[in-house]
């Protein structure tokens, strides 16, 4: 019992080692950060320096009455890999739901 002990709390801490962000991402810095709200409409975009940028932007679309609008949402991220491979996975969401686009971009 206290050996299967043992090797639970090595499992535990090597999970805990990994799931700790690489070096370079706990160092990363925000090199771009913009923000706009005018309560109907709404954009943000970020950008750190290990590569990882986000952009979205958001309309409330009004519907018949004043409780049947909607939110229509587009927008897009982007990282590299530890391979060093870039992903980017672009989206709209609206009333019909979400529609991700997962692309490789080199």
């Amino acid at each position: 019992m206290h050996s299967n002990f043992k090797w639970l709390v090595a499992v535990m801490a090597i999970g805990v080692c990994l799931a700790l962000p690489a070096e370079d991402d706990a160092k990363a810095e925000t090199i771009k950060l913009e923000s706009e709200n005018t309560g109907d409409k709404y954009s943000f975009a970020y950008e750190t320096s290990n590569g990882i940028s986000r952009t979205e932007t958001g309309e409330v679309k009004p519907g018949a009455g004043d409780d049947d609008g909607s939110l229509s949402v587009q927008g897009s991220t982007s990282w590299s890999a530890p391979d060093g491979k870039k992903y980017e996975i672009s989206f709209t969401a609206d009333e019909t739901g979400y529609h991700p686009k997962f692309r490789l971009v080199a």
